[in-house]
């Protein structure tokens, strides 16, 4: 999996890093990205005709989502998240998606967290 953890110049202008995500999203592997940074995926067009969510105010540059404003999205191979408040709900979603559902709902507890 890859995943972006925020931000935006740095990381879209990293040309292996945008090659990269483009050959996880041509072979179908996860990737997953929260607040900001789903407008990389946008700017590679790798969001066409997905669900996603991003951080207000940068839903412009979701090109070809449809943007759902929910606090996590996942869309096939693909994990977007709203923004800080979304983070416990995004990483939950990430451990299902990566290890098990189980292991999700045992962190979940863990933490005092309804998922």
């Amino acid at each position: 999996m890859l995943l972006l953890p925020g931000g935006t110049v740095a990381l879209g202008e990293h040309e292996g890093l945008c090659k990269l995500l483009v050959d996880f999203a041509e072979n179908n592997k996860p990737i997953a990205a929260i607040c900001a940074a789903p407008s990389i995926l946008g700017a590679l067009g790798l969001l066409k005709g997905k669900k996603a969510t991003c951080y207000p105010g940068f839903e412009k540059y979701l090109k070809g989502a449809e943007h759902t404003g929910e606090q996590v999205v996942e869309a096939g191979n693909i994990i977007t998240g709203k923004g800080p408040g979304a983070t416990i709900e995004f990483a939950l979603t990430v451990v299902e998606k990566i290890v098990s559902k189980e292991k999700a709902e045992e962190l979940a507890q863990a933490m005092c967290v309804k998922k």
